[in-house]
């Protein structure tokens, strides 16, 4: 017969208000935005302890490829016509106010070394598929609301990128690439927050107007409550299950050499998505199409199918690549929900606590203007919502 592991009966037991330790906010969750979330109550005078149950980015802010980039995988025309116009735009400004925000707030001048390397974006359409349309189009709508970017014709794509299979491409110059964990380290630094890593919080309870954390490794009882744990929100929010659909993404890394490609690059609307590290190294990521029905779940584990796909994929499209050792391979899990939008709001029937959740795999992205806004809620204030 199989037993299921529980807590004992004495650790399972909630604190008694009276015993548990008090805490002005606490932030689940130890990726983009609850990093970010801390810095901006850091930078308002409040005092954070921020929880995470395994390490800082362990989880997708950690196993990513480290783009800074303006805007949706998919076209704006796309965006637009699955969300409406005005949450579109929201997203795309969102999306540059965030990237703003981190270069005037750590990378410009340098306060978190990430090896930050501003050298722009690439949208790119594949030929003979219909995307160079609608990234066409979508750039005349994008320029028109204000947005700093330029369409760029296939034969100038190929040029830079050296793939003979690529067609025109969206470029923006102010985006860029990282190291996502060293800028999650960088901003815990900075927050002033008190990290306790290997601190996973198993539920929420309402206590008055304050909220219990229920932990193996000790109860908290905070004034507010942030959640910030993206996949994952579900097992603290169970209602938002149906909506927060988490899946899997692999990558891998060649090793060093010659570095011909700047940039950071999204192929095919952002099925496949590569990049060089300053020294050389490649990033490639992607390929999810070739197992879409087993691409799901939290398993990080890199699968034979899908790296197969990335490796045909690096050789066909950028063949220059393709002799390099492979180096490296891992997987994530990227949030994502039905409209390409994230969900932020506050956990029902326990109004001290805030969640934010869905990223949609664009967390570094997002997360640092998502942080703010969460970080203004908690403050009192009463932000503009950020995706409608």
């Amino acid at each position: 017969m199989t037993v299921p592991s529980f807590p004992s009966f004495w650790l399972a037991r909630p604190s008694s208000p009276a015993n548990a330790e008090e805490v002005d906010v606490a932030v689940i969750g130890g990726g983009i935005v609850g990093l970010s979330t801390a810095y901006w109550l850091g930078k308002a005078g409040r005092r954070v302890v921020l929880l995470e149950a395994q390490s800082l980015a362990g989880r997708a802010s950690g196993r990513n490829a480290g783009f800074l980039l303006t805007g949706s995988a998919e076209p704006y025309t796309a965006l637009a016509a699955s969300v409406g116009e005005r949450a579109a735009q929201r997203f795309w400004e969102t999306s540059q106010e965030n990237r703003e925000l981190l270069r005037a707030e750590v990378l410009d001048p340098v306060r978190v070394d990430c090896e930050f390397l501003p050298e722009g974006s690439w949208l790119t359409a594949l030929p003979d598929t219909g995307q160079e349309e609608a990234l066409r189009e979508s750039g005349e709508r994008l320029v028109a609301l204000g947005f700093d970017l330029s369409w760029r014709e296939a034969a100038e794509v190929r040029r830079v990128s050296g793939s003979a299979r690529l067609g025109g491409a969206l470029y923006q110059p102010r985006d860029g690439g990282l190291d996502p964990v060293r800028l999650c380290r960088g901003l815990a630094r900075l927050s002033g927050a008190e990290i306790r890593t290997g601190f996973p919080v198993r539920a929420l309870e309402p206590v008055g107007e304050r909220v219990r954390l229920v932990s193996d490794a000790g109860h908290l009882l905070a004034r507010r409550v942030v959640l910030a744990l993206n996949a994952y929100v579900a097992e603290l929010v169970p209602g938002l299950a149906a909506e927060i659909r988490p899946v899997r993404a692999q990558m891998l890394a060649t090793a060093p050499g010659p570095r011909p490609l700047p940039g950071v690059w999204y192929v095919n609307e952002g099925y496949e998505y590569l990049r060089q590290l300053p020294d050389g190294t490649l990033l490639l990521g992607g390929c999810r199409w070739a197992a879409r029905d087993t691409e799901v779940g939290t398993l990080e584990t890199p699968t034979g199918t899908v790296q197969g796909a990335l490796e045909r994929f690096l050789a066909e499209s950028f063949p220059q690549f393709a002799d390099r050792p492979i180096c490296h391979r891992w997987a994530g899990t990227m949030a994502l929900t039905a409209d390409g939008l994230p969900r932020i709001g506050t956990v029902p029937e326990i109004p001290a606590a805030l969640y934010a959740a869905g990223m949609n795999g664009h967390g570094m992205s997002l997360g640092f203007a998502t942080g703010r806004y969460l970080a203004r809620r908690v403050c009192g204030e009463d932000p503009a919502p950020l995706f409608s």
